[in-house]
């Protein structure tokens, strides 16, 4: 029972750092997926497949190195070439993803509660300064939590998206590709789609799963936890999806006119009483990613837990609470595929990983490697 708990805690951390505030704002699922209709229902079984397979090897590659950061494992597997392309790709997507969710809070409090900007984004930022204070154990709980929320709110709005659909998918399903026709055109079909999206959040999430993996003593634990991890992250996608294809009249009343927050859109409609608690669910999202992305951007530079860390986290945090108020939604449809695209040479590396170790274990090289 001890090791199921265990399996289930790292696949909920892995599941809550890749799900990411796109997916319960519903804005995510819908570009990826929802934008290409019936065909992208197989999209998001692709998709699942892709990030059970890529959240065990992952999670496993973690624990083998007992990762603290990702760039042991850049280097080592990768070498000092494609290692240090790795390198500078997730360093970008790291603080780039961070300070886009920094952003999100902003206009996810504004549509809410009427806040400013400026109001919101402060408020996460100073919740993540705090959380980054804390021992990795902590943080890993902190966002393991969240995820099993999540999918319960969602279970709700899915419900209701069904419930109250009255067209078909077949009927609704010219209207839906229209409206997707109206976001940015940098993913030409569904697979692609899907593939570049599990590319894009593995390169988001990798930093913090090798530090989730790491963290666990057992290989087995940590390999299936990842695993199911990453099954759960297809299921909070197929809630997503069916929910926003069933009620897109509502969260697209004309073609131009998508709410920037779908799920909340059906919440508000059908059960207004608890849109109060699925912004919060989707607050939570935002925060468990900031926290992941920034605690890894700033662990490649200098070790955490220590009186120097707590310096360059208030720096690094305040420079990123300037820069948020770029945007939330138009960095996404461009910033997010554009990385996707670039993610797969990490995607061949982690599918690489075991086999590189065995080899270095077989010839007692493992620990001559330098990440230096």
């Amino acid at each position: 029972m001890k090791k199921v708990l265990e399996v289930l805690i790292v696949a909920f951390a892995y599941a809550s750092v890749v799900v990411g505030a796109g997916n319960a704002s519903g804005m995510e699922p819908f570009f990826y997926y929802t934008s290409f209709g019936v065909e992208g229902t197989a999209g998001v079984i692709l998709a699942t497949v892709l990030y059970g397979i890529v959240g065990y090897f992952v999670t496993g590659l973690g624990q083998r190195l007992q990762s603290k950061n990702y760039k042991e494992a850049a280097y080592l597997v990768g070498g000092k070439a494609v290692g240090g392309f790795v390198d500078a790709l997730i360093i970008i997507m790291m603080l780039g993803t961070g300070i886009i969710m920094l952003s999100g809070s902003g206009s996810l409090f504004q549509q809410q509660y009427n806040m400013p900007l400026w109001q919101g984004s402060l408020i996460m930022t100073l919740l993540v300064v705090g959380t980054l204070m804390l021992r990795l154990r902590k943080i890993i709980l902190v966002i393991g939590m969240i995820t099993p929320i999540l999918i319960g709110l969602l279970s709700i709005v899915i419900y209701q998206g069904l419930s109250n659909q009255t067209e078909s998918f077949a009927e609704l399903n010219d209207y839906v590709i229209s409206v997707g026709d109206t976001l940015p055109d940098t993913l030409p079909n569904w697979w692609v789609a899907a593939i570049n999206h599990v590319t894009m959040m593995t390169v988001a999430g990798v930093g913090m799963s090798l530090v989730i993996g790491g963290e666990e003593k057992d290989p087995k634990v940590a390999r299936w936890g990842g695993a199911l991890g990453g099954l759960i992250i297809g299921g909070v996608l197929a809630m997503g999806h069916f929910a926003l294809f069933a009620q897109i009249k509502t969260i697209a009343p004309t073609v131009d006119t998508l709410a920037q927050m779908p799920s909340l859109q059906i919440m508000n409609t059908y059960v207004p009483h608890l849109s109060g608690l699925l912004t919060l669910v989707a607050l939570a999202m935002i925060y468990s990613t900031a926290v992941s992305m920034f605690y890894v951007f700033i662990s490649r530079y200098v070790p955490m837990e220590t009186p120097k860390s707590r310096w360059i986290v208030l720096g690094v945090l305040t420079m990123g609470y300037g820069i948020s108020f770029v945007g939330f939604i138009q960095l996404m449809g461009y910033f997010y595929p554009i990385a996707g695209y670039v993610g797969i040479v990490l995607i061949a590396l982690i599918f690489y990983g075991p086999f590189k170790i065995k080899k270095l274990e077989g010839t007692g090289l493992l620990a001559k490697v330098s990440y230096n």
